[in-house]
């Protein structure tokens, strides 16, 4: 791909790198100082809020003024409409995973303004990756390169030139002001007035993190760049190329056909168990309870889920052994079906173990990471029976990835675990588990609602008074906590 930014007003002799610092190097440093300086005034001692979404509005006219060129309104209007989608959690609610879905947006708008995003859809992982990888450096990379290659005409020689021509007269200015002060009155009334220690808070480390951080994100947004590499054409050719001889007795079609039947057997035992104890209800052997046979089975289960998609992936690649022979495409869609019931089975351990000890986020989040194992390998089977490439398999896996973290970005997680786990304690319920005060504690001011509902249905019981009381402090504690939020405009939040 060219770089967009090369035009035909390049010098002689000079790269198309360098002609594009030349044209818009200052402008691009000119607006990054502006968004600095406007995320100091936005997010300085400020917790998220709104500041966050009208500083990604900020950042839109600033990627299209420094593009400079007419741009197609198509284009540009699909990825204004994808980064309106991606910017909507942050007035839902600011966070982590909402700051990632607009900085997405953000990402896909400017590699749109500067027409670097491929024309096929499914080559858009590998352009999001190349341009991902080079963004975290680009500013301290291309500081280097302006300040460095002083010898041409570039803007690294400006920067250079000018700060050797103002060492001397800085210095010399400073000692003249000194000796004014020291002679005349006025000069130093006027210099006392002076809050040294207000200007040096204005520039403390936590302020120049904020800044350094916002300059890192902002600048390979206004100028995006993507990794270049040379495509494997030999490697290409190679997986297009029938297996090779060495190959065939190690993972040709008569070892993953003996595989996949060891494979199935192996899992319709696992299965068989499944059903019948899970599902069925069947009374597990002395000793053992159904929390810990869901505890000791959903992790490992995952696990087995991933290695059996790899398997898969590497017998099934295109022109390979599997690929052309009927029943080991029989015996893999019938192993990803049990792969399938697997991880449904391991969605139902951790349902079983929430019941007993409670739901937390880590187990939201790994019930969740149990969903896109699921979904991963309903695309594995639809990518072998559409007889699609891998990079289609990939795309669409981090499209539902995508879509998934874009969902969670909207859910107010330590309001549902709280109420979650007050709605199902012994208190209210009157069977399953204790609940844990201090855990809802440690969930912060979103626990307020579930505390109030667990004071309201609490019996009189002498246990349930104690335990009442208990409540009763830590929501003053979290009621404390709200009142002392920022209540500034800009930590507002729908």
């Amino acid at each position: 791909m060219t770089d967009v930014a090369a035009t035909t007003e390049t010098v002689a002799k000079a790269s198309p790198r360098r002609a594009f610092l030349l044209r818009g190097g200052s402008f691009a440093l000119l607006l990054t100082s502006a968004l600095v300086a406007l995320a100091d005034f936005l997010f300085y001692r400020h917790g998220p809020g709104l500041n966050l979404f009208i500083f990604v509005a900020a950042l839109v006219p600033c990627i299209v003024a420094l593009r400079g060129q007419r741009l197609h309104a198509r284009p540009l209007v699909m990825a204004s409409l994808v980064l309106l989608a991606a910017s909507l959690p942050l007035l839902e609610a600011a966070g982590i995973l909402s700051a990632l879905s607009a900085l997405f947006g953000l990402a896909l708008f400017s590699l749109a303004v500067w027409g670097r995003l491929p024309e096929v859809l499914t080559d858009l992982p590998a352009t999001l990756v190349r341009y991902a990888v080079l963004s975290p450096v680009r500013l301290g990379l291309d500081s280097c390169k302006f300040l460095v290659d002083w010898r041409g005409k570039g803007f690294g020689h400006t920067v250079s030139r000018t700060i050797l021509i103002w060492i001397v007269p800085g210095i010399f200015a400073l000692v003249f002001l000194v000796l004014f002060a020291s002679a005349n009155p006025i000069i130093e009334l006027v210099l006392a007035r002076i809050d040294i220690d207000y200007l040096l808070g204005l520039i403390n480390i936590e302020r120049l993190l904020l800044w350094s951080f916002v300059a890192s994100l902002v600048w390979p947004l206004l100028l995006p760049r993507l990794l270049r590499w040379r495509k494997a054409v030999a490697a290409a050719k190679a997986e297009a190329t029938p297996v090779a001889r060495a190959e065939s007795l190690v993972f040709g079609s008569a070892a993953i056909l003996r595989s996949l039947i060891v494979f199935n057997a192996l899992f319709a035992v696992q299965t068989a168990l499944d059903v019948a104890y899970l599902w069925g209800g069947a009374t597990l052997p002395d000793g053992m309870t159904y929390a810990a046979y869901a505890h000791r089975g959903a992790y490992p289960l995952i696990v087995t889920a991933l290695l059996a998609a790899a398997f898969v992936l590497a017998a099934m690649r295109r022109n390979g052994p599997g690929e052309a022979s009927r029943p080991i495409r029989i015996l893999v869609y019938v192993w990803i079906a049990q792969n399938v019931l697997l991880v449904l089975s391991s969605i139902l351990r951790l349902d079983l173990y929430v019941e007993v000890y409670t739901l937390t986020e880590l187990r939201i989040a790994a019930g969740i990471w149990m969903g896109l194992v699921a979904a991963g390998l309903v695309l594995i089977l639809a990518r072998i029976v559409t007889r699609k490439s891998n990079k289609w398999l990939i795309a669409m896996n981090l499209a539902t990835l995508g879509l998934t973290l874009y969902a969670c970005g909207f859910v107010n997680f330590s309001a549902l675990i709280s109420r979650f786990n007050v709605e199902h304690s012994r208190q209210l319920s009157g069977q399953g588990y204790s609940i844990d005060l201090d855990y809802l504690l440690s969930l912060g001011v979103e626990a307020i609602p579930a505390l109030d509902l667990y004071l309201a249905g609490i019996g009189r019981e002498a246990a349930d008074v104690v335990s009442a009381t208990n409540a009763k402090v830590l929501r003053d504690l979290l009621e404390a906590d709200f009142a002392a939020r920022d209540l500034d405009w800009r930590a507002w939040s729908f």
